[in-house]
């Protein structure tokens, strides 16, 4: 089965607990790489994000998903396995201190999920290849915003 694994990382000027407290709001994971839309949230009664459906468009076709935690840890890390018709795969946010800010690190793991998936596997990872740098740095700026 194909995989393919995309990671890059940006710096900011707002504190860790800022990062995180925008994480757990669903709206910011519409600006993670390979996520367009998010619906269907799931939070729990602390007001931690638990799951969510999304919607991704890649390669001009829309791809509809759910996303499972995978991993947590406070002020640090989330994770997220996500699974398509075609794809599936763990998005991973995390986050360290750097001067008064931070640096947050986004890693998307992709593999093909079935025969579809795996024929237009290349297609598919290259449009999310071609973007991901930039995708990066715009959700850096969102949790920022």
């Amino acid at each position: 089965m194909p995989s393919q694994t995309f990671q890059h990382s940006a710096t900011t000027h707002i504190t860790i607990e800022e990062i995180w407290e925008k994480l757990n709001q669903p709206g910011t994971w519409e600006a993670v790489p390979g996520v367009d839309r998010v619906f269907d949230p799931v939070v729990d009664a602390t007001g931690e994000l638990r799951g969510f459906e999304f919607e991704s468009v890649v390669g001009g076709k829309t791809y509809s998903g759910k996303a499972s935690p995978a991993g947590r840890e406070e002020n640090k890390l989330i994770a997220w396995d996500i699974s398509t018709s075609e794809l599936s795969g763990q998005v991973v946010v995390g986050v360290s201190p750097i001067g008064d800010g931070a640096r947050v690190y986004v890693r998307l793991h992709v593999e093909s999920a079935g025969m579809l998936g795996g024929l237009f596997f290349p297609i598919i990872t290259s449009a999310i290849g071609s973007g991901f740098h930039d995708t990066v740095e715009d959700f850096v700026e969102v949790l920022a915003g």
